[in-house]
């Protein structure tokens, strides 16, 4: 059996299951550790210093130790439906913050209408090919088209989501669209933009 902490333990986990999802490393130099919970982790083994504030401080997912059954259970992030106007139909979302930049989609005058999850773009990442599916496709009055990905700033340095978008930004650059990667400080702007123009 794989033991926490063990050398072998650490590399099923880093070559097996997804950083940011599954887990996060311990940005501590000699630790970098996977684990489930930043804050959880620092106050196990690393009392006497603050965690850092400007990265994902858990994963998407865990799997409950005490579950004889093991399954993996979402991290209470807000899920639900989101009536869309201008698409009209109820669009799924994974959390707040996306039903927050629907809301404000649907106030842009700009906007003609938005798909979610709208095409699979492969990319490669540690040995294997894999598919991603960005958050939105935004269609605008003028023609053009942009692809949004909406993530928390924290999560912008992970070195998965850096490949998926480096192939997102390439199959963009062909198409002539544009890329972009809406975190809370843009979903901030696009909010202040709308107050100011209404």
């Amino acid at each position: 059996m794989l033991q926490p902490g063990r050398p072998e333990f650490i590399e099923h986990v880093v070559g097996s299951h997804q950083e940011g999802r599954e887990y996060i490393v311990c940005p501590m130099e000699h630790c970098k550790v996977p684990v489930r919970d930043i804050r959880a982790h620092y106050r196990a083994c690393h009392k006497h210093t603050v965690p850092p504030n400007n990265m994902q401080m858990r994963c998407a997912i865990w799997s409950d130790p005490k579950d004889p059954t093991r399954k993996k259970k979402k991290i209470g992030f807000e899920e639900g439906y989101f009536v869309s106007a201008k698409n009209r139909k109820k669009l799924h979302y994974r959390s707040s913050w996306e039903r927050e930049v629907y809301e404000t989609l649907e106030k842009m005058d700009d906007v003609v209408k938005y798909e979610v999850e709208p095409l699979a773009i492969e990319y490669y990442f540690k040995g294997e090919n894999c598919n991603y599916l960005p958050d939105l496709r935004v269609y605008f009055r003028d023609g053009h088209k942009e692809i949004w990905e909406i993530k928390p700033s924290n999560q912008t340095s992970l070195a998965i989501n850096e490949a998926k978008w480096s192939a997102c930004k390439d199959y963009c650059l062909k198409r002539g669209w544009e890329f972009k990667i809406i975190t809370e400080v843009g979903l901030g702007k696009l909010k202040n933009d709308l107050r100011r123009n209404s």
